[in-house]
Parts: C-alpha cells; sequence; structure tokens
C-alpha cells in the first residue's frame, strides 16, 4: 500500500536532491512573460479550451486562465505553452 507523502516529507527530500521544493512536490510552476505568453509545468491536463477562456488541472488547484485569442501551442504530459492576449488569471 502507497503511503501518503506529506509535505514536510517532500520538503525534504527537495532538499536532499537539490530541486526545487515546487518540483518534488507536484507543484504546478507558472511563469508569466508579459501578456502574451504564459507557460506552466506540473499540469494534470486541461479541462476547458476556448479562445477566451482556458483551464488546466494542477492537481492540487485550478488555473484559469482569460483573454483573447488564446491557444495552447504547445503541450507536453509535463508542460504546457499558452499564447494570446493574457488579460487574467485565477488560481481556484
Amino acid at each position: 500500500m502507497a503511503r501518503k507523502r506529506t509535505p514536510a516529507f517532500l520538503q525534504a527530500a527537495a532538499e536532499a536532491m537539490d530541486l526545487p521544493a515546487d518540483v518534488a512536490a507536484g507543484l504546478p510552476l507558472i511563469e508569466l512573460v508579459g501578456k502574451g505568453e504564459l507557460r506552466m509545468d506540473n499540469h494534470r491536463g486541461i479541462l476547458s479550451y476556448g479562445e477566451e477562456e482556458i483551464t488546466v488541472s494542477s492537481g492540487r488547484m485550478l488555473v484559469r486562465i482569460q483573454g483573447e485569442k488564446l491557444k495552447i501551442s504547445a503541450m507536453t504530459p509535463m508542460s504546457l505553452l499558452i499564447t494570446g492576449v493574457i488579460q487574467k488569471l485565477e488560481l481556484e
């Protein structure tokens, strides 16, 4: 049976391996470049997709991007690139 990993355990493991705590804990890493580009690592999938709103799961929270002419320009199992005119970013 798998054990549930606590935040303290994940932080200690990240420090021992010299990794950023967010990566080890599976938290999303979100980088906003101006108003035209959003990069996200550690996503868990696209929940909704449209030119005015994209909702992405990060496992522990939802990331809602709102704007105009939004599109997913690149996507891998771990990372995501959204481009367009980004007007609003919400974390739930």
